[in-house]
């Protein structure tokens, strides 16, 4: 007999089951969901006693077929998992692959078999044959009907393969029905059926059967009357087409059938809770004028938020007003975004919780590591695939190890050959243009070992000869041993147990039995057939993703969460809907596989039952939203975030405007009027809250297990960067300061990030290239050597145009030979770039040669170095017991001898666009040219026997020259315009004479120099310097050098970076913003503003700082 049981939702008819089975005295089978098995047999044992178990029990279809085959038989054959399904489909689908027409090309790929794994799904569960499919397919023809008949063939192959030695989990409730109909089994038992809405054709021949074999069998379900008058477009319309399906079933089977609808309210709602049941979907809903405060609407900024609100609303709930955590679940459409938060934040919150969903298997470090290493091997040692396979932890190598090898690979952009080539790394671990240490090459010598160590087994698995998927899947469990990932599972399993994380050393285990299970059925179905690493890499790879990793509950007083579905016909005091906006509610993702919407219609035309399409799914979705609004006895949340992840813009779902309709009354909460105190709720929010909330630092400081964690965050905020003590000066610079011109530069600009360069020496991660650095190390090479070359040739003016390029060729070759060995193991890319920047090479290389040849000055020493050993000693200040020695060198030194004396102009190459600045000279910046020129005056009668006089300083642009100009632009014009982009920079002795030498007005125009000629012949410009000025300018770089020690001595780190605008500014391009925090007013942290000092104002400013 068919007994239907009709009631909207909390009408009692699962507790009218549940009691009826309880007080029966014959077999009593009550069939659910999966998902709601455990809940159910709790819900029973509650009524019945713990004696009900004696003749009564809870299953879902799937454990009611393993019941079944135990007793009738059907459990001996073998049986395909998940991964074995969708590999024996991949070899069907090979099969026939010669004789499809519309997927032969995408069966190719092996993501196709997700999409036809999902189709097969569909189709079994609908009762479809490969015949019917052929049938239809023929009789349709055209591309439609060959769509049809290619999945004929493909179904056909699988169920061919399936029949002759394993079982497909999918056709287990078709074996249930031909099993119920042979056997007695449900003779003399009462069948009841609970928490479905509707039924596919599959579960449908589970039922006619046991309507024929069983004493009873009871449905219930929610809907109203039995009656359709909604057109098929009520929440209630899925479940009526239900019943009336079933009631059809039973006439067919001659069986007898009886309606019972209950319509009193049994769940104890609250006033406004009951209003939303009857009124939510009415045609004609009415408002709630009093009452609704049970309801709340929560909109927040943020999904991060929304769960932290949820979080701090739940303990209050359970604090203030006696709920358990049991008694309140959350849910939202999709858990996808939602999981991952969820976890996070309720740990944080200390709210226990069990979330309702499967894990996504690939983001376990074991199937990364298998993932990763195969990408590895098949995609040519990419940097991604290979370092996402070294930081799962599985490889044997330290966090440290991993670190070295990946700052490596990024320097030198490492891939392919460079990994497996047989010669060792032999480039500079810090990139190019660097001298090797003995430091430099010990960490090269352990890099090449461990590069040893990672590569071996990769090779192994790359290189292995059986090219079958059973030598493919044989390859890769050696591999997993080489690596020793067995032992590494093991022992991280046990230190999991031992830490109390019983749950997550469950987890290892299944994760080992279900890759072992994988590979296994790997090597039983793809057998012999040929497969390339490549091929199965993807397969596998796909065949894993086909698994999921479950969990219970460790204890029963959790937070329940899932996916809104999951939590239907289940009752809770409160309940939380996350995610209530347009975008998930109502859900529109299309249905997977290969079916679309026309393709079922057609189906559904020659008397076969597809799945559900588009228009179906959306009144599902309707009943959905109803079952979730029906959870809740006592509190309702409606949340939502205004904005998503990415920042997009989220709109509230059509429930929110439904609910404030109906419940004027209902709470408003926005985040946006809040202070954020809801995170106070529990400690560990609470502590980044401490310093804004004195009140929580005191109820934490009372707490021991937080106490001191406030202490440290109470001196924390207190504390500014402050300065170092003289000991640390001490330890990390020592007494002896050595600087640079960069090192001073850097000081000035701004003391902290000095402090993280040379005081930690914190370095950057940078790409190995020619860049800015770079390049200024190749042009001053070239530019050296080229010009020692003319000077053993007599003299650049010796020089012929043709010689001097064929000087540059050869300079620029040896420094490709010494410096970069060679182009050829270099990229496609940069050897172009590279051609490029010899073009460049040659026309710094004629520029300089062209003012060399105008000019009484010639170059008298290259790369003149000043320091200790080197050819003048450095230039050095004792400060509150700290000396500062500058050494460095200077690019070029050009002399021109008169009368007795040697004058003397420091020339510096800048491959940038930074030039000789009066405003840098002031505040201490760009002052190692004239401290190298002061230095020669002084010390360079010693190196060239000669009295030295200071004839100035001069920034040469050693770069090609990029000009705007047109079609009709002379060759006059040009040049003018070429010769103001490449004029010098920098400051000269106003002397006539040495201004001549320099470059002679009478020769023609001045091209080089940074100076003008007026009409009475005279030499003019703020370039030209007398030698008193000449003299006060060496006093103030003295000045600057003081400022520096003292500043040193007193451990001055504070950030103040100098600040001439948004586009100039040393924080702009700082390595160090990630350390910094850079606050303008938080301490000591300022800008340092420095006006523009131009001409006589700057000279001014020099004669009143010296008094």
């Amino acid at each position: 007999m068919l007994k239907l049981l009709l009631g909207r939702a909390g009408t009692g008819k699962t507790h009218a089951m549940l009691t009826a089975m309880g007080a029966a005295n014959r077999p009593q089978i009550l069939i659910v969901p999966e998902q709601h098995s455990h809940d159910m047999e709790r819900r029973l044992c509650a009524i019945g006693g713990n004696a009900v178990s004696a003749h009564a029990e809870v299953l879902s279809f799937t454990r009611l077929a393993n019941r079944v085959f135990s007793v009738c038989g059907g459990l001996a054959a073998p049986m395909l998992d998940e991964g074995g399904r969708l590999l024996l489909l991949c070899t069907a689908l090979k099969s026939v692959t010669d004789q499809l027409k519309v997927y032969q090309r995408p069966s190719r790929k092996p993501a196709f078999l997700s999409s036809l794994l999902a189709t097969v799904d569909e189709l079994k569960s609908c009762c479809i044959t490969p015949e019917q499919l052929w049938s239809a397919g023929s009789e349709t023809g055209g591309s439609e009907g060959d769509k049809l008949t290619d999945l004929a063939l493909i179904c056909g192959a699988y169920e061919a393969m399936t029949a002759r030695k394993w079982a497909d989990p999918r056709d287990k409730l078709t074996r249930l029905a031909e099993a119920l109909v042979r056997s007695d089994w449900a003779a003399g038992k009462d069948l009841y059926v609970d928490g479905f809405t509707d039924f596919t054709p599959q579960e449908r021949q589970v039922l006619s059967a046991l309507l024929d074999k069983a004493a009873t069998v009871t449905v219930a379900l929610t809907c109203d009357k039995l009656e359709e008058d909604e057109g098929g477009t009520g929440i209630f319309s899925p479940a009526r087409r239900t019943a009336r399906q079933l009631i059809r079933l039973a006439r067919e089977r001659g069986v007898p059938a009886r309606t019972e609808v209950l319509t009193e309210d049994r769940t104890g709602r609250m006033p406004a809770l009951a209003h939303l049941e009857r009124q939510l979907f009415a045609p004609q809903p009415l408002p709630l004028e009093t009452d609704g405060e049970e309801v709340t609407l929560f909109t927040a900024n943020m999904p991060y938020s929304e769960v932290e609100w949820t979080a701090a609303e739940i303990l209050r709930l359970v604090r203030e007003e006696g709920y358990r955590f049991r008694d309140i679940a959350v849910c939202a459409r999709s858990m996808e975004g939602y999981g991952p938060i969820l976890e996070t934040v309720f740990a944080r919150y200390g709210v226990p919780l069990f979330l309702s969903r499967m894990s996504d298997i690939l983001e376990k470090p074991i199937l990364t590591l298998i993932t990763a290493a195969l990408d590895t091997v098949t995609g040519g040692y990419r940097y991604d695939d290979l370092f996402r396979c070294l930081k799962t932890g599985l490889t044997g190598l330290s966090r440290e190890d991993v670190d070295l090898l990946e700052n490596y690979a990024l320097t030198w952009s490492l891939e392919g050959s460079a990994w497996t080539g047989k010669k060792d790394w032999t480039n500079h671990p810090k990139g190019y243009g660097r001298k090797f240490t003995e430091a430099d090459a010990d960490l090269l010598a352990r890099l090449n070992a461990l590069r040893r160590q990672v590569t071996a087994p990769l090779e192994r698995l790359r290189k292995q000869q059986d090219r079958t998927g059973r030598g493919q899947a044989m390859a890769l469990y050696r591999f997993l041993e080489d690596m020793g990932v067995p032992e590494r599972l093991a022992a991280r399993a046990e230190e999991l147990r031992q830490g109390d994380q019983a749950a997550l050393a469950e987890e290892y285990a299944q994760l080992w039995d279900i890759l072992c299970g994988g590979l296994e059925q790997c090597a039983q179905i793809l057998g012999d057939t040929p497969m390339e690493l490549e091929e199965f890499a993807r397969l596998f790879s796909l065949v894993l993703s086909q698994y999921d990793v479950g969990s219970i509950p460790v204890s029963l007083d959790r937070v329940s969460a899932g996916e809104m579905p999951r939590l239907a016909h289940r009752s809770f005091r409160a309940v939380f809907l996350l995610g209530a906006d347009d975008g998930a509610i109502p859900a529109a993702a299309p249905a997977p596989g290969l079916l679309s919407d026309d393709d079922r219609s057609l189906l559904a035309s020659y008397g076969l039952e597809p799945a559900p399409r588009a228009g179906d799914k959306l009144y599902r979705e309707m009943t959905i939203v109803y079952e979730t609004c029906v959870l809740p006895r006592e509190r309702f949340y409606v949340c939502w975030s205004a904005a998503g992840g990415e920042g997009e813009e989220h709109r509230p779902a059509f429930l929110v405007p439904r609910l404030r309709a109906l419940l004027p009354g209902l709470r408003r909460v926005e985040e946006g009027r809040l202070d954020g105190s809801f995170r106070l709720a529990a400690p560990r929010p609470a502590l980044e809250l401490a310093g804004c909330f004195p009140q929580a630092a005191r109820a934490l400081a009372a707490l021991p297990e937080y106490a001191p964690l406030v202490e440290r965050m109470t001196a924390a905020a207190g504390r500014e960067r402050g300065s170092l003590s003289r000991p640390a000066v001490d330890a990390l610079y020592g007494r002896r300061v050595p600087m640079s011109a960069s090192r001073m530069d850097k000081y000035k600009a701004c003391h902290f990030s000095y402090f993280m360069q040379y005081g930690l020496k914190a370095e950057p991660r940078r790409v190995a290239g020619f860049q800015a650095p770079e390049y200024g190390t190749f042009i001053h090479d070239v530019l050296e050597h080229v010009l020692k070359a003319c000077l053993e040739r007599g003299g650049v003016k010796a020089v012929s145009p043709e010689e001097l390029r064929a000087l540059t060729d050869q300079a620029v070759e040896r420094y490709v030979a010494e410096q970069l060995g060679g182009l050829e193991q270099e990229t496609a890319r940069f050897q172009y770039l590279f051609r490029r920047l010899r073009k460049s090479v040659h026309a710094v290389v004629e520029n300089v040669a062209e003012e060399l040849r105008t000019s009484q000055f010639q170059p008298i020493s290259f790369e003149l170095g000043f320091g200790s050993g080197k050819d003048l000693p450095p230039v050095e200040l004792n400060v509150d017991g700290i000396t500062v020695s500058i050494s460095g060198f200077v690019d070029r030194v050009d002399g021109w001898e008169h009368d007795g004396r040697l004058y003397l102009r420091v020339v510096d190459y800048k491959t940038g666009r930074k030039s000789f600045d009066l405003t840098d000279i002031w505040h201490g910046m760009g002052l190692q040219m004239l401290l190298y020129l002061f230095t020669l005056e002084r010390e360079g009668k010693t190196l060239y026997k000669h009295d030295v006089t200071g004839a100035g300083v001069l920034y040469l642009p050693a770069r090609d020259a990029v000009v705007a100009g047109s079609r009709t632009m002379s060759d006059q014009v040009r040049q003018k315009m070429v010769d103001a982009e490449l004029r010098r920079k920098g400051v000269v002795l106003d002397d006539p004479d040495v201004l001549a030498a320099m470059e002679d007005p009478e020769e023609g125009p001045i091209r080089f120099l940074p100076v003008r000629v007026n009409r009475a012949g005279q030499f003019t410009g703020d370039a030209l310097v007398s030698a008193e000025r000449l003299g006060k300018l060496a006093r103030h770089t003295d000045h600057i050098l003081r400022q520096i020690g003292q500043e040193l001595a007193a451990g001055n780190i504070n950030a103040d970076p100098f600040w001439r605008g948004p586009e100039q500014n040393a924080c702009q391009w700082c390595d160090y913003a990630a350390a910094c925090h850079f606050e303008e007013g938080r301490g000591c942290d300022k800008k340092r503003w420095l006006p523009t000092v131009k001409g006589e104002d700057f000279w001014s400013a020099v004669e009143q700082e010296q008094g």
